[in-house]
């Protein structure tokens, strides 16, 4: 009876453990995921170990990408020296459902200085998906050093594509960096009839930013298969909301909205947020730069925009009017506030000066409302 107890009580710490060794990512913070995978990422490369590098990407990511191994071994040799400190931070976006996550992601960036070198080290990561566990791990990651970017038009590439890239700053040729057609893609990459019917091959080549190269690089076919494209038609660049001239709202400020658009200028900082209701997507950053290439910004699944606009709505929005205040400020504060429509027409209101005295006192209630997304 004893040995049967003793028995009981190990099996039961064991089962515990367990659970504890192989619990979720889902409830561990963006800022210990984020860590930890720089810490790997710079241990591998520390210790020239390409399987394990490998080893931190997702499932998908290793299946759409048929030289992962070739380009981690070419990520090893760029990355010279022993780490002597790194710094940086990752964004977060999530999908839930009923109070529950159903997908998360990460987008970091670091700075990262060896006793050789300094570069910069970006990634995708995506550390928990309930619909789809293949996609767990790294989906990107892609080094250079501080001054490739901080050359002018630096972008990283590990935005459009899954895989490992070293970005050295060379002038690619014409060849490499000409996007491919339809046609050539087609003709290229082997593909059927079955495998493009009913895909914008235009869009999808754009997405992917396909050259010639990437058609060994890349499982085209795989991709294809999981292609579903954010924009679904609509301009990347959505700056016009801000500046150009409109066609004003009149009536029904609430129904058949499709796009908020907010920036505000403050104390020489500067916060921008898009919501796209249609590809139920959240688009953040402190760059104005977001509105005019989405691309830039990673969008987190969103779909809650709806009661965006009923808040803005009963912090009476729609009836605030555009002011300018005439003093001269040392550190300038402006605002622009957009929603857009489905006939095309929008509801915009600016406003320039102290804005904590132009703008009615609701206007902390929904900025806070528009950047927190809650």
């Amino acid at each position: 009876m004893r040995k049967l107890l003793s028995l009981m009580v190990c099996c039961t710490l064991i089962c515990g453990l367990s659970g504890c060794a192989g619990s979720s990512n889902e409830f561990r913070s963006d800022e210990e995921l984020a860590d930890e995978m720089i810490e790997n990422i710079i241990d591998c490369a520390e210790k020239e170990d390409a399987q394990a590098l490998t080893g931190l990407f997702s499932q998908y990511t290793k299946e759409s990408t048929f030289n992962l191994t070739e380009q981690a071994e070419d990520f090893l040799d760029f990355f010279q020296g022993e780490c002597e400190d790194w710094k940086g931070n990752a964004s977060s976006h999530q999908k839930s459902e009923y109070g529950k996550i159903v997908w998360r992601e990460l987008r970091g960036q670091y700075s990262v200085t060896t006793d050789h070198a300094q570069y910069k080290i970006a990634y995708v990561y995506i550390p928990f998906d309930r619909e789809e566990p293949e996609k767990e791990g790294l989906t990107a990651v892609e080094i250079t050093t501080e001054e490739t970017f901080n050359e002018e038009d630096f972008l990283w590439s590990l935005d459009q594509k899954p895989g490992i890239y070293v970005s050295e700053g060379k002038e690619e040729t014409f060849l490499e960096r000409r996007l491919l057609s339809p046609e050539e893609m087609i003709q290229k990459a082997g593909l059927t009839e079955e495998q493009v019917r009913g895909i914008d091959l235009e869009e999808f080549i754009q997405d992917f930013d396909i050259t010639e190269k990437d058609v060994d690089t890349l499982n085209i076919p795989l991709l294809l298969e999981e292609y579903e494209p954010e924009y679904k038609g609509r301009s990347l660049d959505v700056s016009d909301l801000l500046e150009d001239d409109i066609e004003n709202r009149s009536s029904d400020f609430t129904e058949n909205v499709i796009a908020i658009a907010f920036m505000e200028n403050k104390n020489t900082s500067t916060e921008c947020v898009y919501y796209d209701l249609l590809g139920e997507k959240r688009y953040q950053a402190s760059d104005v730069d977001l509105f005019e290439n989405l691309y830039q910004t990673q969008g987190g699944y969103y779909t809650n925009g709806q009661k965006i606009v009923q808040a803005l709505d009963e912090c009476g929005v729609f009836s605030w009017e555009s002011k300018t205040e005439k003093e001269n400020l040392a550190d300038p504060q402006s605002m622009v506030l957009v929603v857009e429509y489905d006939d095309g027409t929008l509801f915009r209101v600016k406003a320039s000066g102290l804005l904590s005295q132009v703008l009615p006192e609701e206007y902390a209630k929904v900025r806070d409302l528009l950047l927190s997304g809650e």
